[in-house]
């Protein structure tokens, strides 16, 4: 019998919740540093950093998955994600671990629980340990489109606001 193969996954935590991303779309995680806030930035854009010369907007997914706003604590971390549109910083609470899930463990997110808006954010989710994980679609849950504003243009680095 062959052994089942498995996809690698960031699992962090934001609010009470625990989250996933395909490992394959995290550059990085770091330690939460302050964003630099960008006037007139969209909603739920915490601001801009520079990691390593790339300056990229930090999203907030707590305000917009829950209405509270992020508060970094100590174990508050920056998970580096590739999007479709570039880089882009997820505040999190804690970035606890890389597992493995088996594609079969991936259930659909049952219809009608979340708004239509908000259920595209979401691959699907993992019940792990008696509870479960939610698997983030990156380019749905932070689309490009939210934080247009708060990336700097290719023109100098001038903000488009």
């Amino acid at each position: 019998m062959a052994d089942k193969i498995g996809f690698a996954y960031v699992v962090f935590r934001i609010g009470a919740e625990d989250y996933a991303l395909p490992v394959t779309a995290v550059n990085s995680i770091i330690r939460y540093e302050d964003a630099t806030p960008v006037p007139r930035a969209p909603h739920g854009v915490l601001g801009v950093i520079n990691l390593r010369g790339r300056v990229m907007p930090v999203v907030d997914l707590r305000h917009r998955f829950s209405g509270v706003p992020f508060e970094p604590g100590p174990m508050s971390r920056i998970v580096v994600a590739e999007g479709a549109a570039g880089p882009v910083g997820v505040a999190v609470d804690s970035a606890n671990e890389v597992t493995e899930f088996e594609p079969e463990l991936l259930k659909p997110v049952p219809e009608g629980v979340l708004s239509p808006e908000t259920a595209r954010a979401f691959s699907g989710v993992v019940e792990r340990g008696g509870s479960l994980v939610i698997v983030l679609d990156l380019d749905e849950a932070v689309p490009s489109g939210s934080y247009a504003g708060a990336i700097p243009a290719d023109d100098g680095g001038v903000p488009d606001v």
